[in-house]
């Protein structure tokens, strides 16, 4: 497994196949706090942010959070270094506007940075990336797997990982989407891709189902640059008491399948069925 992402990488046949895998939590957030002088970075991409409290800073009617080694924040601030681009820093700005009992509201700034200087060379805000409701926004981060679309072409990834409050209807979701510098810009070429669902329903005790779905994408040729295949695996876990009262659990895998999402130069189109709700 690659060290530098939360997915794996080899070669086969040519081809990159890219396997997108959930790491341990604390490896993902060490990963992801790469930013070196934040307080700099925030200073040169937020001329007018003024300090709120330790942590916190105001930029207009957004709150911004400072990332701490002592808790982990979904809404906190995330870098990482683009091993594919050395010398330049990924990093993720949740702008909140607002935090309330039934969920939050805000949006999510993109920046490509210079290391050295801590300027921003590139940015894009997403408009209501960190809204949620009772399906919380547990955690966004990077992705910095060799996305290559072509020739000179390299793409990294934005994860956002989903959780619901529910006990007897537990879910798990993580989305993917990929940005491209381009044209001294930075564009989205792939939006909210599922990469992996868990969905149950139990009675607290131990009758109950759960299916899991992954999603593994292979990057191969296509007419335009690199076409992504995307291997489709789920699982039925089903547990229910035997006739003694233990709780037995079975397994049991459906047959896998695979779409191709064709790239046409610009970005790819997954089918809705792909894409977050």
């Amino acid at each position: 497994m690659r060290e530098d992402s939360p997915m794996t990488g080899r070669w086969n046949s040519g081809a990159l196949v890219l396997l997108v895998a959930l790491l341990a939590p604390n490896l993902v957030k060490a990963q992801d706090r790469e930013c070196g002088d934040v307080e700099t970075i925030v200073r040169l991409a937020y001329p007018g942010a003024v300090a709120q409290s330790e942590g916190f800073l105001r930029a207009g009617d957004r709150t911004i959070t400072l990332p701490s080694d002592t808790s982990i924040n979904p809404h906190a601030i995330v870098c990482r270094r683009w091993r594919g681009r050395p010398g330049l820093l990924l990093v993720a700005v949740p702008l909140i506007a607002q935090v309330r009992s039934d969920g939050t509201s805000g949006d999510l700034d993109v920046l490509v940075v210079d290391e050295a200087s801590g300027s921003p060379r590139q940015r894009l805000r997403l408009p209501h990336a960190m809204d949620d409701d009772a399906i919380r926004l547990s955690g966004v981060s990077f992705d910095t797997a060799p996305y290559v679309l072509g020739s000179d072409r390299l793409a990294f990834g934005v994860k956002r990982e989903w959780s619901g409050s529910s006990r007897p209807n537990p879910f798990l979701e993580t989305t993917l989407s990929l940005f491209e510098v381009r044209a001294g810009g930075l564009s989205r070429v792939l939006e909210d891709l599922v990469v992996f669902r868990s969905t149950g329903s139990w009675d607290l005790t131990c009758a109950g189902e759960t299916v899991a779905t992954e999603r593994i994408l292979r990057m191969r040729p296509g007419q335009h640059g690199q076409d992504i295949s995307v291997l489709e695996r789920r699982t039925r876990s089903a547990s229910k008491p035997d006739k003694g009262g233990e709780c037995r659990s079975t397994d049991r895998a459906e047959p896998s399948r695979t779409i191709l999402l064709p790239f046409d130069g610009e970005r790819y189109q997954p089918p809705r069925a792909l894409r977050r709700d």
